[in-house]
């Protein structure tokens, strides 16, 4: 801990004092030479604490014991300061007085503002720094284990009390003097306390140790401010190795350091939050509380994703949810994404409810309507001011079309595996398996944000690429050829997909449009997610139609590999 270097007293002293607390600020008191200073009233004293710990084995303690052995040695520091400013009458200012370097007021104010600054330090240790205490042990429930103590009211009685001992008895002997002590009680108070030591958050202490390295340095620098005379007793001016080791040690722990990161790492999200919140407020006054559409700049970072779409957007406070649902039949940039899954989630669901299907067929055409559902969902809901349930329906989204993606990977294995029940069931849990991942990494905080999206592309490729180790093994059950034949009927479903997601992914058209063409695309929401939206209604039907083809699976041998 630094120490600063002693200086004279200027003439105003007290002005360039540092104050402590942060109270009213320390100012120069009216002169008063006519009043000594020792018939101040003396401020409560701290009982001396031995300096003689090894800070080493502070340090080696649990941070409790550290913290609160701290807090003594502190106290007991500023109580011998205190003790010694007490001291210092009459005589002493006359030594001063003759020495001519201060005025007898210059003094008044050193020891007024030293006691000032050193009341500050004890309040904020005593408040800040923890103290070890049994929960509920007092001197009547103490004195409840000896006999004959129940008017002992001092030392002295004390003493009345107990028999003359000239010398150090023998233990026998010892025990003969004391009472009967049940350890049962001592065990039950460390009880009590290890389960208050595991209810104390040391981060708050522990934050407060580099200001009150701070306000003892300031304390120092003020008492060596002033050049006591010979002859006149001084107060101790430097604190005890042990608190500058034990301060510095504390400063330089790894918990200290971590201490400081979370603070830096704390601060940094407030002002990111602050941010977001100012972006938000603003957002939802340009868009007049949700009845207005806004620009791409006006959205707040966390609502921005395709920055070729400039117009049409949203932004409808969560309060305002029937405006979210009314804006599905208006006109902005969502219009004919919401629709193109809209419709024909309805067509379809009523198409099926009216037909009788074999269960594949029907399990894929319930995993692609759920996918049509959560795609509509999402679209609405990409208007709405309120972050978690916008970012949910996204990630919702997301669970639909990898249901999808397995659903269809588990019509082609159901069908081409029907010569080999057991390793086609071994296939269609991979196929479950790739689904329920495509429910787990939507929610990861990572996947939906936008420096992301290539990954997100490539996630969904990897799964429909699934259906190549299922293909593979079903070239060596049959022959390649026959297996190429057998799943020609999907072939222009997976070309759907990939035209789509090329479109999707390029941001074509509106990449190359000019900025007056897209302004009105913009309003109805033609672009090319719309063009990627009707690729999946094209592909899911394709597969359906597909799927009647693909029941005929592949001609079984009398001898299986």
């Amino acid at each position: 801990m630094a120490t600063a270097t002693s200086t004279a007293v200027a003439s105003n002293p007290v002005a360039a004092s540092p104050h402590v607390t942060d109270g009213p600020s320390t100012r120069a008191r009216p002169r008063s030479s006519t009043i000594p200073i020792a018939r101040r009233p003396r401020l409560r004293l701290c009982p001396p604490l031995s300096h003689s710990s090894d800070p080493r084995d502070m340090l080696s303690a649990a941070p409790l014991q550290t913290l609160a052995s701290l807090r003594l040695l502190v106290l007991s520091y500023l109580a011998d300061i205190e003790r010694s400013l007490a001291e210092l009458e009459s005589p002493h200012f006359e030594t001063w007085k003759v020495k001519r370097e201060h005025t007898m007021e210059e003094v008044r104010q050193w020891t007024s503002v030293a006691l000032e600054m050193l009341e500050g330090i004890r309040t904020e240790v005593m408040s800040r720094l923890p103290e070890l205490h049994l929960s509920d042990v007092s001197v009547g429930s103490f004195k409840s284990h000896f006999r004959d103590l129940s008017d002992v009211t001092s030392l002295t009685d004390m003493r009345r009390h107990l028999p003359d001992i000239p010398h150090l008895p023998e233990m026998p002997d010892m025990r003969s003097h004391l009472p009967d002590f049940k350890f049962s009680d001592v065990r039950s108070k460390l009880v009590d306390v290890r389960s208050r030591i595991h209810d104390i958050d040391f981060h708050q202490p522990l934050s407060y140790i580099p200001t009150l390295s701070d306000r003892l340095d300031k304390l120092h620098a003020h008492l060596t401010s002033v050049e006591v005379p010979p002859g006149v007793r001084a107060p101790s001016l430097t604190p005890s190795a042990v608190i500058s080791d034990l301060i510095d040690a504390l400063l330089s722990s790894d918990v200290m350091t971590d201490l400081i990161y979370a603070k830096e790492v704390i601060e940094e999200g407030e002002g990111i939050l602050e941010k977001a919140a100012f972006e938000v407020s603003k957002a939802a006054k340009r868009s007049l509380q949700g009845v207005r559409l806004i620009r791409y700049s006006d959205l707040p970072h966390a609502w921005k994703n395709n920055p070729f779409v400039t117009q049409g957007y949203r932004f409808i406070p969560i309060e305002r949810w029937p405006l979210l649902i009314m804006s599905v039949f208006a006109l902005h940039n969502e219009t004919l994404n919401i629709h193109t899954h809209l419709i024909p989630l309805i067509l379809w669901g009523v198409y099926l409810s009216r037909q009788t299907v074999e269960t594949p067929e029907l399990l894929f055409m319930a995993f692609a309507l759920l996918c049509l559902f959560c795609s509509a969902l999402w679209h609405t809901m990409s208007g709405c001011a309120h972050y978690r349930s916008m970012v949910f329906c996204a990630r919702v989204d997301y669970v639909g079309i990898g249901w999808l993606i397995s659903a269809s990977v588990g019509t082609v294995v159901y069908y081409g595996y029907q010569c080999h029940p057991t390793k086609g069931y071994t296939f269609l849990w991979l196929c479950f398996l790739t689904g329920l991942a495509g429910n787990i990494f939507p929610f990861m905080d990572w996947f939906n944000e936008r420096k992301y999206r290539s990954y997100r592309i490539g996630f969904f490729l990897a799964m429909a690429f699934s259906s190549v180790a299922p293909l593979a093994f079903l070239s060596l059950l049959h022959t390649p050829d026959e297996v190429v034949s057998y799943i020609s009927p999907i072939v222009p479903s997976l070309l759907s997909y990939i035209i789509g997601l090329i479109f999707y992914a390029a941001h074509f058209p509106e990449c190359i449009m000019s900025e007056k063409m897209r302004c009105w695309l913009d309003h109805i929401g033609l672009g090319s997610h719309m063009i990627w939206h009707c690729f999946i209604v094209l592909a899911v039907n394709q597969h359906r139609v597909a799927i009647s083809a693909l029941k005929s699976g592949l001609e079984c041998r009398a001898v299986y590999i």
